[in-house]
């Protein structure tokens, strides 16, 4: 690790909140494992697993601006504290619901709650990382540490919820894998909680001072809103999220499915895209630390320009061995496009509002990205009946890249 890492680490509040964001991104990938191995001995067909992504994704739009304003009226030091130890209970409690009643429902309904305490505790974490940067110019420093060893927690929680979830690993021993992948899920959520009540913290983006945040659902959006209109570099910013979402959307819903249906990529193929786009994600947060500070602006806008052209690259060929560094490619400017994002709001909202802010634009990547998979996927299909399925897929793709391109150039004119 770079000395400028090893200095951050030094610093007893950094090195506590970067390893319990990590532990608790490792539980996240565990549990999701363990779920899935869940629905794959005891799910009756795959639409179970559209009703586990529909429940993980929901809570951001139901309680995500609840959730904000919260953040914004209590410390947020024991907030994530709170939403990590809810987390380990609830996941702890899913193999006693299930084997009681059978019933998938109180799986779904475990899920949504836990996924609704990641709301709250994303929201809270983000004053908690102003507050331990000291300065805004090492806020996407701290932002890219953290997200280096989420990275790296990331790639061994899906591996070590893959073993540890294994039907036949646990055979013997009576109790099924995916029981036992929750359990240690659960550990790593309540260590991340002891982890965090030792950060020595205090001021205002810990436990904001006469904040007056609504908790209404509504009046949280609407002062969300009002504060961004007012401040030319988050609107800027917000606009920035939802073009980096539509080119994710068109990605997904566009190119896997151009790879898979044209190109005949088997499903080990497409793990090893997905894998070489981890790896970029990876290599992404590493640069993150040293090219943002200062410059999260700039560096955002180029991401989003590199991400748009990803989308011709996609288009114009089905050879994996051509795609697979366009997905490197992708996976590292994304990562520093969020991590700029993450920045710009932590650095430019105050803490009386930061919450909603963040929230709000959490919203917006939520609402972009499943709008572009719903249009985009429906307007294919049509457009396929005329032109032939292999054409509308390259035109769509085409379609969405110069759109992108075309903002950046109208944006660009009128600085």
């Amino acid at each position: 690790m770079p000395i400028q890492e090893v200095k951050l680490l030094k610093d007893r509040n950094v090195a506590i909140l970067t390893f319990s964001q990590a532990i608790s991104q490792l539980g996240d990938r565990i549990n999701n494992m363990a779920i899935l191995g869940l629905l794959g001995i005891h799910a009756t067909g795959s639409t179970e697993y559209g009703f586990l992504a529909f429940w993980t994704v929901i809570p951001v739009a139901i309680f995500g601006p609840i959730a904000g304003a919260i953040s914004d009226r209590f410390n947020r030091k024991y907030l994530m504290a709170i939403a990590d130890i809810m987390r380990g209970i609830i996941v702890l409690s899913i193999p006693f619901l299930f084997k009681a009643t059978g019933r998938m429902l109180f799986v779904y309904i475990s899920v949504f709650l836990v996924f609704t305490f990641t709301v709250l505790f994303n929201s809270a974490k983000n004053g908690v990382v102003v507050h331990v940067a000291g300065s805004r110019d090492r806020i996407a420093v701290i932002n890219g540490l953290m997200s280096f060893w989420g990275r790296i927690a990331t790639g061994v929680g899906i591996l070590l919820g893959g073993i540890i979830s294994d039907q036949h690993l646990w055979r013997g021993f009576g109790v099924e894998g995916w029981e036992v992948g929750l359990a240690v899920d659960s550990l790593t959520f309540f260590t991340s909680a002891f982890l965090l009540v030792f950060l020595t913290v205090s001021g205002e983006y810990i436990k904001p001072q006469k904040s007056n945040a609504s908790l209404h659902y509504l009046s949280s959006i609407k002062e969300a809103i009002s504060y961004v209109r007012r401040r030319r570099i988050l609107l800027h910013s917000l606009m920035a999220a939802a073009l980096i979402s539509l080119v994710g959307g068109a990605t997904y819903i566009l190119g896997i499915v151009k790879l898979q249906k044209i190109g005949h990529t088997s499903t080990a193929q497409l793990g090893v895209a997905g894998g070489i786009y981890g790896l970029g994600l990876f290599v992404g947060s590493y640069i993150a630390g040293r090219i943002l500070p200062a410059r999260e602006y700039k560096h955002l806008w180029n991401s989003i320009f590199f991400l748009a052209l990803s989308l011709f690259g996609l288009a114009a060929t089905t050879n994996l061995w051509i795609l697979l560094p366009i997905a490197a490619v992708g996976g590292v400017f994304t990562s520093i496009g969020f991590i700029a994002l993450d920045s710009i709001f932590q650095k430019y909202s105050s803490a009386t509002v930061l919450g909603r802010v963040v929230i709000l634009k959490d919203i917006v990547n939520a609402i972009t990205f499943t709008s572009t998979v719903l249009i985009l996927g429906r307007w294919n299909d049509i457009l396929a009946a005329r032109v032939g399925f292999a054409t509308a897929l390259n035109a769509n793709l085409i379609a969405v890249g110069t759109f992108v391109l075309l903002v950046l150039g109208i944006r660009k004119i009128l600085r």
